[in-house]
């Protein structure tokens, strides 16, 4: 089983991104999604696999702080 964690889009090059999960910076691809800086995504394998909008990302970290 893995774990999806939300992370914030902060660039963008060709078809990468760089993201923040939660102070955590990782290069990831964005192949399987169109993002633009400061949207919120889910990664999978080191794929975008999902935008999700900025309240459903703070409500999975503040659900996963408190595992």
């Amino acid at each position: 089983m893995c774990l999806t964690i939300p992370a914030k889009v902060i660039s963008l090059e060709k078809d990468k991104a760089m993201v923040d999960f939660s102070g955590k910076e990782q290069k990831v691809d964005t192949q399987l999604v169109k993002v633009r800086v400061g949207d919120y995504v889910m990664v999978s394998n080191g794929f975008i696999i999902k935008k999700v909008n900025k309240k459903e990302a703070e409500e999975i970290l503040k659900i996963l702080k408190n595992l």
